[in-house]
C-alpha cells in the first residue's frame, strides 16, 4: 500500500510538472510566434524616431510623441493607459533655425549643434574668437580676461586629441568579457561590461551629484554675460566628425539660462585651436533663433497596463520600463527610442498572444531621465514614499520586479543583477530556453545612471538589461546621429521578444521575486 501510494503521488507531481512545463513552453512558443513572425518593433521605433522624434524634455514635440504612444496602446486594447505629471516647471525649449561660421581668415562653414535651453542670439553676431582653456579656478580666470571679452566669441576646452580611427566604431562584447562578468563576485569594483558600474548607495547621492554637475557650468556662463561675450564654442572628441550637445542642464524655470552654446565637430575645434596658437585670430559669425517656454501639461510619464488575472495576485505589479525623452540634435533612435519601442513591443506581444498573466504587467515610459531621472523619482516618491522617509507605502510590496532597458540598439546579452544574488536561479531557468540567442548572461555587477536604480533604492528588485554596445558609445549616445540607420533590427526583435518571455514568466511565478539582502 505504501508503495503504491508512493507510486501515486509521484507520477501525480511529475503529471503536475509536465503540465505546468507545457503550460510555459506553450506561451513561449506563442510569444515567439508573435515576436519573431509578426514583429511591429522596427515600425515603432521608425515611427518614434522619423516623425516623433526628437523628444526634448518639456517640449510641445515630448507631448505629441507621448499622445502617440498612447494612442498606439489604446489601439491594440491594453486595459489601462494613462499620463502621470512629473514637473511643473520643465521648460520646452526648440530650435527655428541656427548657423556658425568662420569668416576670416578664410571662410569655412563650422559643423555645430546648440546645446538644449540656451538663449537666442537676437539677431546674427560676429566677433574676434578667443581661446579659454578652462573654467575650474574661476578666480584666475576673472583675474586673466576681465575687461577683454566684450564682443567676442569663446573657444571653450581642450583641443580633441587626433584620432587615426584604428579601432572599430562598433563593437559587440567579446567572449571574453562575457565571462569575466559571469564570474564577478562584486557588484561595482570592476565592471567587466560597462563603465557606469558605481558605489552610489542612495539616491540622495544622485540627486546631490546630478544637481552638482548640473550647476557646474553658471557661475562662467554669468561671468561671461557681465563681461559682454556674445557665445561659446565647445566640443567633445568624437571622431570623425560627431557633435555632441548633450546639456546644458538650465531646464527649470528659475535656472538662469545660457548665452548662446554650440558644440561643434572635433575637427572644427582642431583647426579654430590651431589659428589661435599661431596668433591668427578667426572671425566667427553665427546666429540662435529658438524658443523657451513653459506647459507643464508637456512633463508627463505614460503608462500601460494588462490586468493580472489571478484573483489574488492582480494587485501584484511587473513592471518594465524605458524612458521616452531624448536630447535634442537628432531623432533619439537609440537613446532611448529602441528601449521605448522594445518595451511597447513587449506589452503588445503579451496581449496579442492571447495570454492571460497572473499579474498586472505595467510599462512605463519615463520622461526626464536625462536631466536626473526626475520621471521615474517622481513617479517613486508619489507611490512608494518620499526619498529621506524611512517609511514606505504599501505599493512598494506590490512590485516584484522592474526591467529596464536603456543602453543603446544592441542586442540583449542577459541581465545586470544589481547585487541581488537571490534571482539568478530563478533568472537561469528563465532564460534557459532562449540560451541559443546568447542572452542569458547574469553578472552580480550593477550598472548606474537610468532608471532602474531608483527601483533598487526602495528595495524594489530592479534590473537594467545586458546589451552590446555597438556604436552606442562612439557615434550615437547624445549626438546628432542618433538616428534610425544605426537601429538593428534583428537585435530590436530578439530584444522584445525575450524580453516579453521574460516577463511573463515574473508574472507568472508563486511568490514575488525576492528583494536584494
Amino acid at each position: 500500500m505504501k508503495t503504491r501510494s508512493k507510486f501515486l503521488l509521484t507520477a501525480f507531481l511529475f503529471i503536475g510538472y509536465a503540465a505546468t512545463s507545457q503550460t510555459v513552453t506553450q506561451a513561449l512558443a506563442k510569444i515567439n510566434t508573435e515576436g519573431f513572425q509578426k514583429s511591429q518593433v522596427m515600425n515603432l521605433i521608425t515611427d518614434l524616431s522619423d516623425l516623433y522624434g526628437p523628444r526634448l524634455t518639456g517640449t510641445d514635440q515630448y507631448y505629441t510623441a507621448a499622445e502617440w504612444a498612447k494612442k498606439t496602446m489604446e489601439n491594440w486594447g491594453m486595459d489601462k493607459v494613462y499620463f502621470e505629471k512629473y514637473c511643473d516647471d520643465c521648460m520646452g525649449w526648440e530650435v527655428k533655425s541656427f548657423n556658425v561660421e568662420m569668416t576670416e581668415p578664410a571662410y569655412m562653414k563650422i559643423q555645430a549643434y546648440p546645446y538644449a535651453w540656451t538663449e537666442p542670439s537676437n539677431g546674427v553676431q560676429i566677433g574676434d574668437l578667443v581661446w579659454i582653456e578652462s573654467y575650474a579656478d574661476m578666480e584666475l580666470v576673472k583675474k586673466q580676461w576681465s575687461g577683454k571679452l566684450k564682443g567676442k566669441t569663446i573657444l571653450m576646452g581642450s583641443a580633441p586629441k587626433q584620432n587615426m580611427l584604428f579601432e572599430p566604431l562598433s563593437k559587440r562584447y567579446t567572449e571574453h568579457q562575457i565571462k569575466k562578468a559571469k564570474k564577478s563576485i562584486s557588484p561595482t569594483p570592476d565592471n567587466a561590461l560597462n563603465s557606469n558600474a558605481g558605489d552610489i548607495d542612495t539616491i540622495e547621492d544622485l540627486e546631490v551629484i546630478f544637481e552638482k554637475y548640473k550647476r557646474k557650468d553658471d557661475v562662467f556662463f554669468a561671468f561671461l554675460k557681465t563681461e559682454g561675450a556674445l557665445g561659446i564654442l565647445g566640443a567633445t572628441p568624437l571622431f570623425p566628425g560627431v557633435i555632441h550637445p548633450s546639456g546644458t542642464y538650465n531646464y527649470r524655470e528659475s535656472d538662469v539660462k545660457p548665452m548662446p552654446y554650440f558644440a561643434i565637430a572635433p575637427e572644427n575645434f582642431g583647426k579654430l585651436k590651431r589659428l589661435i596658437d599661431r596668433e591668427i585670430t578667426p572671425k566667427i559669425k553665427f546666429n540662435l533663433d529658438a524658443e523657451l517656454y513653459l506647459k507643464p501639461e508637456n512633463s508627463v510619464n505614460i503608462l500601460a497596463e494588462i490586468t493580472g488575472s489571478d484573483p489574488k495576485l492582480k494587485d501584484e505589479v511587473v513592471m518594465i520600463g524605458a524612458h521616452f525623452d531624448s536630447w535634442h540634435s537628432a531623432s533619439g533612435a537609440t537613446d532611448n527610442g529602441a528601449g521605448s519601442a522594445v518595451m511597447m513591443e513587449v506589452m503588445r506581444i503579451i496581449k496579442a498572444s492571447g495570454l492571460k498573466p497572473k499579474r498586472t504587467i505595467r510599462m512605463a515610459l519615463w520622461g526626464g531621465e536625462e536631466q536626473g531621472e526626475i520621471g521615474s523619482l517622481a513617479y517613486a516618491k508619489n507611490h512608494y514614499g518620499k526619498v529621506k522617509e524611512t517609511t514606505r507605502k504599501k505599493e512598494v510590496e506590490k512590485i516584484s520586479a522592474y526591467l529596464n532597458m536603456d543602453n543603446g540598439a544592441g542586442q540583449m546579452r542577459g541581465i545586470y543583477l544589481q547585487g541581488n544574488e537571490a534571482v539568478r536561479p530563478i533568472f537561469q531557468q528563465m532564460l534557459e530556453p532562449y540560451a541559443y540567442l546568447d542572452v542569458n548572461t547574469l553578472t552580480i555587477e550593477n550598472t548606474n545612471f537610468t532608471d532602474h536604480e531608483v527601483f533598487d533604492f526602495y528595495k524594489i528588485p530592479g534590473f537594467q538589461i545586458i546589451q552590446d554596445p555597438l556604436n552606442y558609445n562612439t557615434v550615437t549616445h547624445h549626438t546628432n546621429l542618433d538616428v534610425l540607420e544605426y537601429v538593428p533590427e534583428r537585435d530590436m526583435m530578439v530584444n522584445a521578444t525575450v524580453i516579453a518571455a521574460l516577463v511573463y514568466q515574473i508574472a507568472q511565478e508563486d511568490l514575488r521575486l525576492p528583494r536584494e539582502e
